[in-house]
């Protein structure tokens, strides 16, 4: 037992580490600096969105092993399909070379802004991603036991000077004074985080399998949880870090911003420092675990083409996104991502109608132990 809650352990960090990227990083201080006061009820709405669904899409993805068996449950063309097409949006056409691309703003200030400056940060940002992507069956070692408790310490360094000298909790934003609870749903919605629960599973369960556990399902369910409370503890302290000083964080316009302010005002030059390593590795993770989720999922769909192929096919696009037309692409995928939450949301409510046995896969057979 012991063994077990170690290694499920690890796999919950590393499940925090492939969700918590930027995006994650910067929506819970902004939102805390415009609520000002109503921060508490914009929270719970924010953890609802941000933590509630993407834990529960785990949990109910579980019993059946994976989320492509679930969906073709329904439909079997279904699965391939649908899974292929998000796996596609929140990989190499958005989240992958946004995760450079972001990372890369946070080290502008030392490395420069120019073409050159930019291709060569983003050629070492993916060699890196894919190295850390090159054996998924081993995140658990690298994200879970080294990476992520890395980045919790990090985050940790930015946020308790904070906390034990607060300044001034501001009055709401005229946008978060009426319905704090609902704009901070609609903010956690943002992340969309539920559907990086249905492209995760691929590889939390190959560790779980490396890891030789023997409930495969129990593994994950509690992964899930403990990502879960991770995902939740951090987005707290966040919030209530620029929460205690919205007074002076409130005119800033995003959460970046937010985040370097209060770096620079606790820990003076090296502020830059300890802010941009928190985006390195938190985008370095989530990119990591978006190449290698990618990547398996289209070896199983695809055998002909091997894994590390795949691999480097999606860390080129990526880079080759990042540094070029990545705006043009989120102009409409954005919206095409919004379009797909529904429908996955509606697959997870038929899926908890359509549970199969615990410890069998959907067509009734034992589940493999390996």
């Amino acid at each position: 037992m012991y063994g077990m809650n170690r290694q499920t352990l690890f796999l919950g960090i590393t499940l925090f580490s492939m969700f918590f990227g930027a995006g994650n990083l910067i929506f819970s201080p902004y939102m805390a600096a415009q609520a000002g006061s109503l921060t508490p009820a914009a929270l719970l709405g924010f953890v609802i969105t941000a933590v509630v669904l993407p834990v529960s899409a785990i949990v109910i993805i579980a019993p059946y092993g994976s989320a492509s068996r679930m969906i073709s449950r329904l439909w079997k063309p279904l699965g391939p399909v649908f899974l292929t097409l998000v796996y596609l949006l929140i990989g190499p056409c958005i989240a992958i070379p946004r995760t450079a691309g972001t990372s890369l703003e946070m080290w502008t200030w030392l490395i420069g802004s120019g073409w050159m400056p930019r291709i060569l940060y983003t050629v070492v940002f993916f060699a890196l991603a894919s190295l850390l992507a090159l054996h998924p069956g081993k995140l658990k070692d690298i994200l879970g036991k080294l990476l992520g408790p890395a980045l919790l310490i990090l985050i940790l360094l930015l946020c308790v000077p904070v906390l034990l000298h607060p300044g001034n909790v501001a009055q709401p934003s005229a946008e978060w004074a009426d319905q704090p609870f609902f704009t901070g749903l609609e903010e956690g919605y943002q992340t969309m985080d539920i559907l990086a629960a249905f492209c995760f599973s691929v590889v939390i369960l190959l560790n779980i399998r490396q890891a030789h556990l023997k409930n495969v399902k129990r593994a994950l369910l509690f992964a899930g949880l403990t990502a879960g409370v991770l995902l939740a503890v951090v987005y707290t302290l966040l919030a209530v870090s620029a929460m205690s000083r919205s007074t002076v964080l409130q005119p800033l316009s995003n959460g970046a911003q937010i985040l370097s302010a209060m770096a620079l005002e606790t820990w003076g030059s090296a502020g830059q420092v300890l802010c941009g390593l928190i985006f390195l590795l938190a985008c370095c993770n989530v990119c990591a675990g978006l190449l290698a989720s990618c990547s398996e999922y289209f070896c199983e769909l695809l055998p002909a083409i091997p894994y590390r192929l795949w691999l480097a096919l999606f860390a080129a696009a990526g880079a080759l996104l990042a540094v070029t037309g990545l705006d043009s692409i989120l102009s409409w995928s954005g919206q095409l991502l919004s379009l797909i939450c529904p429908v996955a949301i509606l697959l997870l409510v038929t899926g908890l109608f359509r549970r199969p046995v615990m410890g069998q896969d959907p067509n009734g057979s034992a589940v493999s132990e390996k």
